[in-house]
């Protein structure tokens, strides 16, 4: 063989393993982005479950403060002459009922915030985390608010 075919075949030889890295590196690249997608993925799908599990919680401290509402009322009517509980301290349950309310507001209002995810800056979404955070400590004080109108029941029925 001359040395032009011997240079032709090297060319190729060079063009087929340049091809070939490239070829393994995109395949490579599908698999990352294939990966990045389903990290995604459950990603928001955790945080809706997360949301989801809030929500219920919550709906359950209200229905359950709507029961203590409830008591409060039938306990400072009943019986009449001498009720178990004055009848003003139904605004405990009342006062965590809008308190619950105002959760529920600021819940909305953290996924107004939340739906402009994708033009966040670092700031941003630390301020995110900073509300989150606060929401979950009220919600816990409704909890306790909750649980300790409760104990007052338990303790002025016994």
């Amino acid at each position: 063989m001359d040395k032009e075919a011997i240079k032709l075949l090297e060319q190729i030889n060079k063009s087929l393993v340049e091809i070939n890295i490239r070829q393994q590196t995109s395949e490579m690249m599908d698999e990352t982005n294939k990966l990045f997608d389903k990290s995604d993925r459950r990603v928001e799908h955790a945080t809706n479950q997360i949301q989801n599990t809030f929500d219920r919680v919550h709906d359950k401290i209200f229905n359950f403060n709507n029961i203590l509402i409830g008591a409060f009322l039938v306990l400072g009517t009943f019986p009449n002459d001498t009720p178990h509980v004055k009848l003003w301290t139904i605004i405990f349950p009342i006062f965590n009922m809008a308190f619950m309310i105002y959760i529920d507001i600021r819940q909305m209002e953290i996924h107004r915030y939340a739906a402009g995810e994708q033009e966040w800056t670092d700031i941003e979404r630390d301020e995110y985390g900073r509300k989150i955070n606060k929401q979950t400590r009220l919600s816990l004080l409704s909890l306790f608010l909750s649980v300790s109108c409760l104990v007052y029941l338990i303790i002025k029925v016994i």
